[in-house]
């Protein structure tokens, strides 16, 4: 009697620890695609085969719960500005970090499963021991930075802006001219925002990360040669490094009609449009690398760069409204110094492909 109620005790303390949970906290985003997979497949597929216990936190709209989740950044070595979605913690021990495949769940699970639920982060292909941290990350800011500072430089920008202030400042005089170049620029930074955001939601939906990011790195590489070309061999209007000769007349005229504050908005929006053959690049860089990670620091760091991108116009509309300079001066200084914008441009976008080829490599 003695023996089989050892072995019944045994048995029912074995049951128990082979049925012991393991703890899920999914922090996911509504209308991240990777998030829906990731929980389709706990739910629908590995909880069939591991007793799962699992609580979803959304961050998009959850202040409170997007900072628990930089939090867990924080302890685990990994920069909080680099957060994104899905990030799952794991028995309060392993945090798993973006969509990775059943087979990787396996893995994690059989090691929770065993005790041995490992303290550290676990990614697609690698697993970084707690304190360690992913360098692959760390110069996603430095890049965000200096593609717009090359941005915000190109003279397309400024050719636009002074064409738009002389116009004003012929007309309306001074005060006006302050005003139309602010709208001038909060317009631009509004438009160049909101494409961001749709060309990001639309690489998300597609799962076209990576191919996309391949494709804009090689891009890098070929506009820096054609800067750096351009210092050496310049021709006015060469495609993708200054806006063509056939769009100039068709700006200038949008420009000489925008004599009212709608004017000026409604030639902002059009202008955008023809800034992109001379300024999508650098931008089209840094939305590759924020597109694997899509979250609310996503939207801060497009805010970021794009009031990089308008912070000349800016600039150019004090200097010209405090009497410092006047349009003709800053023309004068962009065909001087043209050349040498262009290197400059040139030399910052060859550095950024290198760095962005440096993160690939680290990957691999």
């Amino acid at each position: 009697m003695i023996r089989k109620t050892a072995l019944f005790f045994f048995a029912l303390l074995a049951f128990s620890f082979a049925s012991q949970s393991i703890d899920l906290i999914e922090y996911y985003g509504d209308g991240c695609p990777h998030c829906v997979r990731t929980t389709g497949l706990l739910v629908n597929d590995l909880s069939k085969v591991y007793n799962l216990s699992i609580e979803g936190k959304e961050i998009y709209f959850s202040p409170i719960n997007n900072q628990e989740m930089l939090n867990l950044y924080i302890r685990f070595g990994l920069d909080p500005t680099k957060g994104g979605v899905p990030t799952i913690l794991v028995d309060n021990k392993s945090l798993v970090v973006g969509e990775v495949s059943r087979d990787r769940w396996a893995e994690i699970f059989n090691y929770c499963e065993n005790g041995e639920c490992k303290e550290g982060v676990f990614t697609q292909t690698t697993f970084l021991p707690l304190g360690e941290q992913d360098i692959s990350t760390e110069l996603t800011l430095v890049v965000l930075i200096g593609a717009a500072f090359v941005d915000s430089l190109n003279p397309c920008t400024i050719a636009v802006m002074v064409m738009l202030l002389a116009v004003i400042l012929r007309s309306k005089g001074k005060k006006q001219t302050l005003v139309a170049g602010l709208v001038f620029a909060f317009t631009v930074f509004v438009m160049y925002l909101f494409m961001g955001l749709g060309l990001l939601q639309a690489i998300s939906s597609t799962e076209l990360q990576n191919a996309f990011y391949a494709v804009v790195m090689i891009g890098a590489l070929v506009l820096a040669i054609l800067e750096l070309r351009a210092y050496y061999q310049y021709r006015p209007g060469f495609f993708a490094v200054e806006m063509p000769m056939f769009l100039r007349p068709h700006a200038k005229k949008i420009m000489e009609g925008a004599t009212s504050i709608p004017g000026v908005i409604i030639a902002a929006g059009a202008c955008s449009l023809f800034l992109l053959p001379c300024s999508s690049g650098p931008y089209l860089m840094v939305l590759a690398m924020l597109s694997k990670s899509i979250s609310l620091l996503t939207l801060s760091y497009l805010i970021a760069y794009n009031l990089i991108f308008i912070l000349p116009m800016i600039l150019i509309t004090l200097v010209i409204y405090l009497g410092r300079v006047n349009t003709e001066d800053i023309h004068d200084l962009k065909e001087k110094y043209i050349r040498e914008i262009h290197l400059f441009s040139g030399l910052i976008l060859l550095a950024l492909f290198l760095l962005m080829l440096g993160q690939q490599l680290h990957l691999l």
